[in-house]
């Protein structure tokens, strides 16, 4: 049993350690759009970007604000993965899935919307491959193309709000 846990604890970790970057990039773009939008007005920067692109709808800077804090839940989850327990892993990805595919089915934004739900998307589909090396490890071979996947669509989201 040993030697279950530990590998399904690493492929856990890892995914959760590499979107850590795609947070930290986001953060701070947002940030510092949310800043040059504040102290400048609405127009000097940001000609095109939120005021003009919400319409009646939804701001890409309000989109662009769910995407940020999901990806910092997503990442600060890495930090509290149980390593000894691979069905508490498991529990935290699902819930993790279901709270980012809630937050993110909000986004109306016509820009963010999209990369959003494929972001949504690969962090459920990875929490449903996670179920499946639980119930059978021989099934983690298939890790790299589900952590590339996963890196690639929340890197998409970030940079679209980045953008």
């Amino acid at each position: 049993m040993t030697t279950t846990r530990a590998p399904f604890a690493l492929i856990a970790a890892s995914a959760l350690l590499l979107l850590t970057g795609c947070a930290g990039g986001s953060s701070g773009d947002s940030e510092s759009s949310d800043e040059s939008l504040n102290d400048a007005g609405t127009t000097t920067t940001q000609e095109s970007a939120a005021p003009a692109a919400g319409g009646g709808d939804q701001s890409k800077q309000e989109a662009c604000d769910i995407i940020r804090t999901q990806l910092e839940e997503v990442s600060s989850a890495g930090s509290t993965v149980n390593t000894s327990d691979p069905q508490a892993t498991l529990a935290q990805f699902t819930q993790l899935a279901s709270d980012v595919s809630t937050e993110f089915s909000s986004i109306t934004n016509e820009e963010i919307a999209p990369v959003a739900q494929k972001a949504s998307g690969a962090l459920q589909d990875y929490a449903a491959f996670l179920e499946k090396v639980v119930a059978d490890p021989s099934q983690a071979s298939g890790i790299g193309e589900q952590v590339n996947t996963l890196q690639t669509s929340f890197t998409e989201a970030a940079s679209a709000c980045a953008s």
